[in-house]
């Protein structure tokens, strides 16, 4: 199976909706609610790690007066970039968990907006 690929309908989804909704995407043609599956985020995690890991390395030599910083952001950029990248190629798809039902608020009776029922009942605390 290609990846990115419907597993009902067989659609090809687009990357970027797949990057940018890896928890929940609809399927355009079907409709079936899809999410990435975790063997896809783990390679993607990791394989930025590793760039991110490689950026600091290589950045972390610097003298001047952001040397202290530059590695940490070159590290973040780098992870930031790759990761994406990484799951656009290689992201594989697998149903999603159905959503929670919303389910009404029950009012409660006899209690005004102070608690009370309306009554005085006594000396208050």
């Amino acid at each position: 199976m290609a990846a990115r690929m419907c597993p009902h309908c067989k659609s090809e989804l687009t990357a970027a909706n797949v990057v940018a909704y890896t928890n929940g995407v609809d399927c355009p043609k079907c409709g079936t609610r899809l999410e990435v599956a975790s063997g896809s985020r783990e390679i993607s995690t990791l394989v930025g790690l590793a760039a991110g890991a490689i950026a600091w390395r290589l950045a972390s030599g610097s003298m001047t007066d952001l040397g202290e910083v530059l590695p940490t952001l070159y590290a973040f950029l780098a992870f930031g970039i790759v990761s994406p990248l990484v799951m656009m190629v290689t992201a594989n798809l697998r149903n999603a968990p159905a959503l929670p039902v919303p389910e009404p608020a029950h009012a409660s009776v006899g209690h005004g907006a102070a608690g009370h029922d309306g009554g005085d009942h006594g000396p208050h605390h």
